[in-house]
């Protein structure tokens, strides 16, 4: 994994492995595994993922407030681990349900829970061990964004379009719109997966941009497309927060120093975080207020909605009920993992029929055009193993299990993360550091995603490449400075 000197446009990062990732966090995770497998029981499950959770807490913060190294392979191992073990530990601590277990109450067996958690924890050990070994961190200690009139256009512009895409409603409520089994458009799939790490880019050079005109027209365009990742998800919310503070490193803003320096910026980021998953819940109720009648789901009419709540005072009571109830099991996201890995240990696993799906999925319709848009893995599971999964929370290791049982779930990782970084090493061949930036961030954008099926990886390296040719076109413009007062 690599690269040649001559392609490090986001610069050189020669650090020395860490033993702690090469070493100790993985003979941790490997042994709380084995511990939990062979106990199989929901205190084992339980101790899994609070293991898993305070390994991938310790791991973010090193990554975002102590600045350590960039890898998809580490970032991959604490979306994972924080997606899961948190999760599942959060649903345990907060669900009401009497005096049964949380296996009794979701109606599962212990044991699958317990085992599927520890194939979690083994999951990230070759992610962690591998990445700290052969991942060369993707951006340089000394890698500055160029903060010049370039830089300010394409804020403007990527600002420009995302607006128009809400009006012309290619974008909406939870991002890209479209009709179930029909194609989306170019410019819906593009601007859905761009304007989140664009956004956080720009919340980034807007802190960083010292007094001016500039700072001024930074912070419009900050504050234009803060409105709109309200409106795609709180998940995306809280992405855009995490890579927003990893950006101010890119921008030349160091949040290392005094103790009322860090507090304000993680302040600001907590306070969007907690606005922006309110302002998302008020809309996403206002569409139950009449689900039967279109015209009260676009996202105009449920702002409306929302903003009537907000003048009779009910907005934030209804906003906080509902994330409430939405924290007690949405997130735990352990169980079709745990059944699919169950049922791949007793029958013959997809062998890739899973995989093909979702690189079909990928592909676009013109080089495709009988592709099957109404794919989904839950019917492959089903299908395999018997389960009765219409709806489920997919990731890379839902379709390794699927596919090649505990296998799978070990390499699928893995082969992603070695995929993405070679489209990374091939677009720095001919990118300047600016628009390499922009699609390295969506590509760590999609990295941090746990709940997210293989297919939008796949659809993010194709939107890093339709983006690569549009940045490459623009770099290639003229430049022209505007005049000063």
């Amino acid at each position: 994994m690599y690269d040649s000197p001559s392609s490090r446009r986001l610069g050189d990062d020669n650090v020395l492995p860490r033993t702690l990732y090469l070493i100790h966090i993985p003979a941790i995770l490997t042994f709380t595994a084995l511990v939990s497998w062979i106990a199989s029981t929901e205190l084992a499950m339980v101790a899994a993922s609070a293991v898993a959770s305070v390994a991938a807490l310790y791991m973010l913060w090193d990554w975002l407030v102590r600045e350590g190294p960039t890898r998809f392979s580490t970032l991959l191992a604490i979306t994972l681990l924080l997606g899961y073990g948190l999760g599942a530990l959060n649903t345990w601590l907060t669900l009401p349900r009497g005096n049964l277990s949380l296996a009794d109450f979701l109606g599962t067996d212990e044991g699958v829970l317990a085992r599927g958690m520890a194939g979690v924890l083994l999951s990230t050990v070759p992610l962690c061990f591998f990445g700290e070994l052969y991942e060369r961190p993707l951006f340089g200690r000394g890698f500055r964004l160029p903060l010049d009139q370039h830089t300010y256009v394409l804020i403007g512009l990527g600002t420009l379009a995302t607006g128009i895409g809400f009006m012309t409603g290619s974008l909406g409520y939870m991002g890209a719109q479209g009709v179930y089994g029909q194609q989306l458009s170019v410019s819906a799939a593009l601007l859905s997966w761009l304007f989140p790490p664009f956004t956080a880019l720009t919340i980034a050079i807007f802190i960083a941009t010292p007094r001016g005109p500039a700072k001024l027209f930074s912070g419009a365009c900050m504050l234009v497309l803060l409105v709109f990742v309200m409106a795609i998800g709180r998940r995306n919310v809280i992405y855009t927060a995490m890579v927003a503070l990893f950006s101010l490193r890119l921008a030349g803003y160091r949040i290392k120093g005094t103790f009322f320096k860090k507090a304000l910026i993680l302040l600001m980021l907590t306070g969007f975080v907690a606005v922006g998953v309110t302002v998302f819940m008020l809309v996403r109720l206002a569409g139950y207020e009449n689900p039967n009648d279109p015209s009260t789901l676009s996202l105009p009419h449920r702002a409306e909605t929302a903003w009537n709540w907000v003048k009779d005072g009910s907005a934030l009571s209804r906003a906080t009920e509902a994330n409430e109830r939405n924290a007690e099991k949405r997130t735990f996201v352990l169980g079709f993992f745990a059944d699919v890995l169950e049922g791949s240990s007793r029958r013959t696993p997809a062998l890739g029929r899973d995989l093909a799906g979702y690189t079909s999925e990928a592909i676009p319709r013109v080089f495709n055009p009988d592709k099957d848009l109404t794919f989904g893995e839950e019917a492959v599971a089903d299908e395999q193993f018997g389960l009765t999964y219409a709806d489920a929370a997919n990731s890379i290791i839902t379709n390794g299990a699927v596919d090649f049982g505990l296998l799978g779930v070990i390499i699928y990782p893995l082969l992603i993360v070695a995929i993405m970084r070679i489209c990374i090493k091939a677009f720095s061949g001919f990118l300047p550091a600016l628009p390499m930036s922009i699609i390295t961030l969506g590509a760590i954008f999609t990295m941090l995603q746990t709940e997210t099926s293989t297919s939008n990886y796949l659809v993010s390296i194709r939107n890093e490449i339709i983006f690569a040719v549009i940045l490459f076109i623009y770099t290639r413009l003229p430049k022209f400075a505007l005049q000063k007062n």
